[in-house]
């Protein structure tokens, strides 16, 4: 990255990151790696940037990264785009109207690249996997609830991507949600996930779910927008220097994101319109 230098002297200043540049994994990598470690060295220091300074930084991260991805297979460019839904508009390359920056927005970003390009497993099979489990998301969110049975609980799995997925659903103990969860291999790896879900005609016996009088249909939905609330619009420079937890996010970013592959949804009813678990 370019340094920032800001006219008022802001103490987070960072330095020079040198990418590699070509359409190479080893390129993003490095270049996300060195990112990583010069935020949390200045956020370590307390050194909190200004408005401007985080507008510029995430601007040019955004910048390399598609630089270095041009040329890159199509499933890999969604997923590195997808790890700003919610901060900020790549095809733009501009910040999401209506949001205000923080570092949190920062910070949730950067982690969703680590989680793509850092796993210690190889950059395509971590896309592939989520490429499988989003295909299950989408055929979850479009089936209704009673073809379930017929449909998704197959004994031989279904077919997704090629990879044969087995699925699973039942209800929770005390009759408040169902639970799909499904598993399948891919490579050397045991991929487990679930997801939380409502049907809006199902009595579930006194459940929580939204009352903001929506309905018609199932419902399946992000689980930050239930706990991440980590920094809201409007707040300045969380002061916070750590990394966030694996699916934690600021409050803006979790209204306007789609659940990161990987991680447990959590929700209530809404109509399909707002389902938002399919990616």
């Amino acid at each position: 990255l370019t340094s920032v230098h800001e006219a008022d002297s802001a103490p987070f200043v960072l330095q020079s990151v040198v990418p590699h540049v070509g359409a190479d994994m080893q390129g993003l990598q490095a270049y996300t790696k060195q990112a990583v470690t010069q935020v949390r060295g200045q956020l370590q220091r307390n050194d909190l940037p200004t408005a401007v300074q985080l507008h510029r930084y995430i601007h040019e991260v955004v910048r390399v990264i598609h630089k270095l991805s041009a040329g890159a297979p199509e499933p890999l460019c969604r997923e590195l785009a997808r790890c700003f839904d919610g901060v900020w508009d790549c095809v733009a390359n501009a910040p999401l109207k209506g949001t205000t920056l923080s570092v949190a927005h920062l910070l949730f970003a950067l982690q969703r690249l680590e989680a793509l390009l850092l796993t210690g497993h190889s950059v395509s099979g971590v896309v592939a996997v989520r490429e499988i489990s989003s295909g299950i998301r989408q055929l979850i969110a479009r089936t209704p609830f009673a073809r379930i049975q017929q449909d998704l609980l197959r004994p031989g799995g279904v077919l997704v991507r090629g990879v044969q997925v087995n699925v699973a659903f039942s209800l929770a103990a005390d009759s408040s949600h169902h639970t799909f969860s499904w598993s399948f291999r891919h490579g050397d790896r045991e991929v487990e996930e679930s997801v939380l879900y409502w049907d809006e005609h199902f009595d579930y016996g006194g459940s929580s779910c939204s009352d903001d009088g929506e309905g018609g249909g199932s419902g399946l939905e992000n689980e930050s927008d239930q706990e991440m609330a980590g920094a809201s619009e409007g707040e300045g420079p969380a002061s916070t220097a750590r990394l966030p937890t694996e699916g934690e996010a600021p409050a803006s970013a979790a209204r306007n994101a789609d659940s990161a592959p990987g991680t447990k949804d959590r929700g209530g009813r809404r109509s399909r319109a707002r389902q938002r678990a399919a990616r």
